[in-house]
């Protein structure tokens, strides 16, 4: 199939605009594949991998914008890359008025929202540290979505927030709801009196959904970023957001949510939680210390949501799995856009079975993030059709604000193209799926849910039954 190229020189988009860019052009007839990223070396290596890129691929610098297509002809081709410039070029034209004009740094915004006390930051990793330590001047708290940030400007940036009574959530930080305001890859959920402090996205997303799904409601959830809990930076954000929970009059069941931390660190953070004085439940996937009295280990996210609403005072009916009898498939192969979902499940399924996390930071530096954009997921899963060894595909779905507008359906196409591929080879395969969702968000949660049965897959309410069974399916 022929591919082409197109470089836009020293050119930034944000990820939901490229991401809409390359959906309308794989709309066109013909068109196979459209990538639209940063032309970084990591980007050139992935797409030469999924063989988008050639010998005559233009040569790129990591500020400049790299398109490629695939298509069934020349023709098609041009009409991609056309169809891409002109929604990029539409989206940076336009007369702006001076006196209306976008401010050019954190420090001139801030001056012209006076009122503001928040500051959204979601550029490239370098400009996002001097973005942040602007906020900081300014008396902002730093919502840092970026990631690419070396770990001793975050240990800086969060050292002087405490000092000034600030928070910074991230790098990586891609979820918080604050007064009932959804920053980066939030869910929409019931206000309620569970505040949840997490050094994760999707880990923050599964447990506020769940405790939605289960008649709980959300006071605040505080991300902290990825690499908060490492023995390098210390827990600093955590137990800031810790104490905040702590005193908030609204907030009467506290939840911590983290992928695997430093041992030390996880003891400190405990020993400190269970001194607020409020019930807390911690879900540390890979501690292996002993809780501290008052405060409930769980082992899963729906454990932790669980426990939750039930301190909460709630009735919680539970989730049930799936009934199905097909066993006896062969390997699992987890192709995630959530770290904490991935890691749940890795945990869970055991040894034997590969799980990816797309949304690591080498799959998503200067690219969009997979639930924005899951072509690089989609290429994935037909590639372990193809896999003799592979006998059931594990994915998640993450919608809300931020994430594709209808990421099952999106989806179908490439899902019949896998079983096609598997049936081809002569072998059954089974694909198992959890949303993490609400009926509230834009995508509704039903709606994706229906779309992915509709396609034959198994439909879990949460990640751990999913997880298991995957595993029950697989026969291992």
């Amino acid at each position: 199939m022929p591919v082409g190229w197109m470089v836009r020189r020293s050119s930034y988009f944000d990820s939901i605009a490229l991401m809409r860019a390359a959906e309308h052009a794989r709309q066109i007839t013909g068109v196979g594949d459209v990538a639209a990223v940063m032309g970084t070396p990591a980007n050139r290596a992935m797409l030469a991998e999924a063989g988008l890129i050639a010998k005559e691929t233009p040569d790129t610098a990591v500020s400049d914008l790299l398109v490629a297509v695939r298509a069934a002809t020349d023709e098609a081709v041009r009409m991609a890359l056309a169809r891409v410039g002109e929604l990029l070029k539409a989206r940076g034209d336009g007369d702006v008025d001076p006196r209306h004009a976008a401010p050019r740094t954190t420090l001139s915004a801030a001056r012209a929202a006076a009122d503001a006390t928040l500051a959204l930051i979601a550029v490239p990793g370098p400009d996002a540290v001097v973005d942040a330590h602007q906020a900081l001047s300014a008396g902002l708290h730093v919502f840092l979505f970026s990631d690419g940030v070396p770990m001793e400007d975050e240990v800086a940036l969060k050292r002087r927030a405490r000092a000034r009574d600030l928070l910074v959530m991230g790098p990586e930080c891609g979820t918080a709801i604050v007064n009932g305001v959804g920053l980066g890859f939030a869910n929409r959920v019931r206000r309620g009196s569970i505040g949840v402090v997490g050094a994760s996205g999707t880990g923050i997303q599964e447990l506020t959904t769940l405790v939605h799904r289960l008649g709980g409601g959300i006071s605040h959830a505080i991300g902290t970023g990825g690499r908060d809990l490492h023995a390098t930076v210390g827990g600093i954000t955590t137990r800031q957001a810790l104490a905040l929970l702590g005193s908030d009059a609204d907030t009467r069941v506290i939840v911590l949510v983290s992928k695997p931390s430093s041992r030390e660190v996880g003891d400190a953070v405990l020993a400190a939680a269970a001194t607020i004085g409020k019930p807390l439940v911690a879900c540390l996937l890979g501690y292996a210390g002993a809780m501290p009295a008052g405060v409930r280990a769980a082992e899963t996210l729906e454990e932790a949501a669980i426990a939750a609403v039930e301190l909460g005072g709630g009735r919680v009916p539970g989730l049930r799995g799936p009934d199905t009898t097909s066993r006896g498939r062969g390997a699992i192969r987890g192709l995630y856009t959530g770290g904490t979902l991935c890691e749940e499940s890795r945990r869970l399924v055991g040894y034997g079975h590969r799980l990816i996390d797309f949304g690591a930071e080498e799959y998503t530096r200067g690219r969009p993030h997979p639930i924005i954009d899951p072509s690089l997921r989609h290429a994935a899963i037909l590639e372990a059709a193809a896999d003799q060894g592979v006998g059931v595909l594990l994915v998640d779905l993450v919608i809300g604000d931020c994430a594709h507008p209808d990421p099952a359906a999106a989806l179908g196409p490439v899902l019949a193209e896998a079983f096609s591929r598997a049936r081809g080879a002569g072998r059954d395969l089974a694909v198992v799926a959890h949303v993490v969702g609400t009926e509230r968000d834009p995508q509704d949660l039903a709606r994706q849910e229906e779309t992915l049965r509709k396609r034959g897959v198994v439909v879990c309410a949460s990640n751990r039954l999913a997880a298991l069974t995957a595993l029950a399916i697989s026969g291992r």
